[in-house]
């Protein structure tokens, strides 16, 4: 369990620290559940993502099919907030609105839809607000929880967060700079004889 392992970190420890969390799981078959708010630093670390809104699970793939073409209001908001450092790069950020409700007491339906910019694009639906949203398989390996997921294409997506922005891999500048390409996952190597088998977390 690493809970914002590398939060406040001036960004050259930050890719010491991730890159031996890196060498440890390939040498040892280690299993991480990272917690972070870096959105650079999730998309290095990882094989699958999840993203929660008050506490619940809205969205979940694999780390390049969620930043390559996430399905839920709150995660293509998360990521058109990411700013990027070429000035060519236009978008048009989203900008939620309102006070982010508390865990304890959540809005009735989808937690989302006080603020949710995708419910105002579609006339303000009822279900969003009287019905809780499945958390459902809308591809291989990629779940959502929003009842007009559906809703969402790749044409829309680019148009809130430009392709290459934050596809496949960190945008150059800060913590991306000071981090070696990705090494694929090996498998966790036999132990010796007489020597200790490797723990998994």
């Amino acid at each position: 369990m690493c809970d914002e392992a590398v939060s406040a970190l001036d960004v050259s420890i930050q890719s010491q620290i991730l890159n031996l969390l890196l060498d440890l799981r390939r040498e040892m078959g280690l299993t991480y559940l990272f917690v972070a708010h870096n959105l650079s630093v999730v998309q290095y670390v990882s094989d699958r993502v999840g993203v929660m809104y008050l506490g619940q699970m809205a969205e979940l793939a694999g780390v390049d099919e969620i930043y390559a073409h996430p399905r839920h209001p709150y995660t293509i908001a998360l990521l058109s907030a990411v700013p990027n450092p070429d000035p060519r790069v236009r978008k048009k950020r989203i900008f939620l609105e309102g006070d982010v409700p508390s865990p304890a007491n959540p809005p009735s339906g989808c937690r989302f839809h006080t603020r949710c910019w995708l419910r105002k694009r579609l006339d303000n639906p009822e279900d969003c607000v009287t019905e809780e949203p499945e958390f459902r398989e809308i591809g291989v390996g990629h779940q959502v929880a929003c009842h007009h997921a559906e809703r969402i294409d790749d044409a829309m997506v680019s148009e809130l967060v430009p392709s290459g922005a934050l596809a496949i891999r960190p945008a150059s500048g800060g913590l991306a700079d000071l981090m070696p390409p990705r090494a694929p996952k090996q498998p966790p190597v036999a132990p010796q004889s007489g020597t200790d088998t490797p723990a998994t977390v």
